[in-house]
């Protein structure tokens, strides 16, 4: 197999260095607009020199953002070409499209590291689905807003001080919203339900709401209340093809499996009708874990291995998240319009209401308290 890889940063350096010490899979040419030392003749910045060589078989978008990623993998198909990658923003966004596309071009198209980086998760998800009826996915699926949760609640530092560290360690981006503002953990649980329910959702649908507002207060009320905070994913079935599909922070209790999670740790998970809950524990992200994900996917490939193990349904998914609720913890200087009982300065327990309400509401009391933060609440 000769691959074009197509982007050269964390991840993409991380699959050469494994690749390099491989024999069986050969990086023919390289994209990268930069000068990188050692690559020699296959370091190209025009990606027609990829798509134009007949002995490059596959093509690993690493690239990251919508485009030109987006267009690179659908020329790649429309060539001939198998595609790999790892980026779930692209992936979530035209998910229909990539799908038709590599099965009019008779092509593959894998993306175990979407979702879970060096975790084994779409790999086990596809699996279940075969024989199972998946009800229900999600989790935490962000290992960077898992770090800087766990810190704050360990040693008490503050939202800030967190997320520093978690940049100076090398797990939060420069710029971190895609993390702390939901939009990575939304794009991976539009993914992982679309597969888990053979259909496509809109990931604009999928109600997200991130962490950026979390302050000391907030973690002394949930250490008072004798819970602990997680980022959560989630997505379920629902009666007629609906589904309901949010993600925010939530209150567990210290006894749940998710409050184990320690560190940048995910915990992804999914429900079968017949094998029931099943978690998968692991580093989501990193440089040679996720390259592992995209090394396997190649392998698969090389040895013809699951040519395709997509659903080419495309039934859209109709999200509804007016169908589920629960009580919310909700801090706020702005009038609370849901009955709630306050329990500190400016915070509430709210008595059980939708998702769809709670999350609307927010954005109307944002309007006079922007700094306005909630977080669900699982009482069992």
């Amino acid at each position: 197999m000769k691959i074009g890889l197509l982007g050269m940063g964390t991840i993409g350096s991380g699959v050469y260095e494994i690749l390099e010490k491989r024999g069986d899979i050969e990086v023919q040419r390289v994209l990268d607009l930069r000068k990188i030392a050692g690559l020699g003749d296959r370091l190209t910045a025009r990606f027609e020199d990829i798509l134009e060589d007949g002995s490059i078989d596959t093509v690993v978008e690493l690239m990251g953002g919508l485009e030109p990623a987006h267009e690179y993998v659908v020329r790649s198909m429309r060539a001939g070409k198998n595609v790999v990658t790892a980026n779930k923003l692209m992936v979530s966004r035209h998910f229909d499209e990539i799908l038709r596309t590599s099965q009019s071009n008779d092509v593959a198209f894998r993306l175990s590291a979407c979702v879970g980086g060096g975790i084994p998760y779409i790999h086990n998800l596809l699996r279940a689905r075969r024989v199972d009826f998946i009800l229900w996915v999600g989790g935490i699926v962000n290992g960077t807003t898992n770090l800087i949760l766990d810190t704050m609640q360990s040693s008490g530092e503050g939202f800030q001080e967190a997320l520093r560290e978690a940049q100076r360690m090398g797990y939060a981006e420069a710029d971190p919203s895609s993390d702390i503002d939901g939009v990575d953990a939304r794009s991976k649980l539009t993914i992982a339900m679309n597969l888990a329910f053979d259909g496509v959702a809109d990931t604009n649908a999928v109600l997200t709401e991130g962490i950026r507002n979390l302050t000391g207060q907030d973690i002394r009320c949930f250490k008072k209340l004798g819970f602990a905070c997680r980022f959560l994913s989630s997505a379920r079935r629902l009666e007629g093809g609906a589904a309901t599909a949010y993600v925010e922070p939530t209150l567990v209790r210290p006894d749940a499996p998710e409050a184990a999670v320690r560190k940048n740790d995910n915990m992804i998970s999914f429900e079968g009708a017949y094998a029931g809950v099943q978690h998968f524990i692991g580093q989501g992200a990193g440089k040679l874990p996720t390259a592992c994900a995209v090394v396997g996917d190649l392998i698969d490939l090389d040895r013809r291995r699951h040519l395709s193990p997509f659903t080419t349904n495309g039934a859209p998914i109709a999200i509804d998240n007016a169908q589920v609720g629960h009580r919310y913890y909700v801090r706020t200087a702005a009038r609370l319009g849901i009955p709630a009982e306050k329990i500190d300065d400016r915070a509430y327990l709210t008595e059980p209401v939708s998702v769809a309400r709670m999350h609307a509401h927010a954005e109307e009391l944002r309007v006079s308290d922007p700094g306005a933060f909630f977080a669900g609440m699982r009482d069992e």
